[in-house]
């Protein structure tokens, strides 16, 4: 008999995407929240193309966006206008 499927099979989890968070059911902290937004958005504005596969670059849309609720208002507001730019940017280039 083989082993059921887990959860955790369905939905692998990228390690990467969770560096620096406290675990599950714990509040993370404003300055790790802003570390990993500001190394998305560095990556983003570094690159000439999409750094990421679409698949990939929607997830870290998706992630940016939530995650920027641990922040105040207006930081939260200015770091989702500055990264959305740079995809709608790198989108532009890499489709043309």
């Amino acid at each position: 008999m083989t082993n059921p499927m887990r959860q955790s099979d369905l939905f692998p989890v990228q390690p990467d995407l969770l560096d620096g968070l406290p675990p599950a059911g714990s509040a993370p902290s404003p300055e790790a929240i802003r570390k990993r937004l500001e190394a998305l958005l560095a990556t983003a504005r570094g690159a000439e193309r999409m750094p990421w596969d679409e698949p990939r670059a929607r997830v870290n849309a998706i992630l940016f966006h939530n995650m920027a609720n641990w922040l105040p208002a207006a930081e939260r507001d200015k770091l989702r206008a500055a990264f959305a730019e740079e995809l709608e940017r790198l989108r532009a280039t890499s489709a043309g």
